[in-house]
Order: structure tokens, then sequence, then C-alpha cells
């Protein structure tokens, strides 16, 4: 079975692996900020990745955003674009992520 690398921490050199199902996130911090207020909204990572359902939460730094399917690939320091639609409401740097 392949091993993705989950996380790395430098300051013991090491690098987490595990299956991919271990990438899953469900639940995304981002810094930033909504530029409508929305409870729900489709965020994506990639201008060209499917983007995903999720409900949306503001924060005093950003917004939290609790995924309606797991998403993969996702990476601190990544942009998260919520849309409405084809309009954007909103954007953030992603600070945290929490899997299932």
């Amino acid at each position: 079975e392949p091993r993705y690398a989950l996380r790395t921490d430098p300051s013991s050199n090491t690098v987490v692996v595990g299956p991919r199902t271990s990438l899953a996130v469900e639940t995304i911090s981002a810094s930033g900020g909504l530029y409508v207020e929305v409870n729900r909204a489709e965020v994506k990572w990639r201008y060209r990745s499917p983007g995903v359902q999720a409900r949306v939460r503001q924060t005093d730094g950003g917004f939290r955003l609790g995924l309606e399917a797991p998403a993969y690939g996702v990476a601190r320091g990544q942009a998260a674009v919520l849309y409405e639609d084809d309009v954007v409401v909103g954007a953030g740097v992603v600070t945290a992520t929490s899997g299932t």
C-alpha cells in the first residue's frame, strides 16, 4: 500500500507517513475574512479542483470550515476560497486542519 507524507517535524528531522485515508481533512481553520456573511459555501484550494460544500463560522481572525465530505491534499499555507455560485464570498490562508 502506498504511503504519503502526513507532516514534517524539522526540530527532530522527521517525516510522518501514513495511508491515504490519513490525509482526509474535515475541519479547516483559516486566517482572512468573509466578504459576505454566509453560513454555507463551496470551498476550493486550487483553481481547477472540485469544490467541497462547507459550513462556515466566522472567528476573530478569520473563519472555520466544517466540510460536508472529506478533502485530501489540504495543507497549511494554501488559500481557501469560498464561493456562493460563481461569486467569491470569502478567502483566507489555511492555518490548521483536522481529519476524520
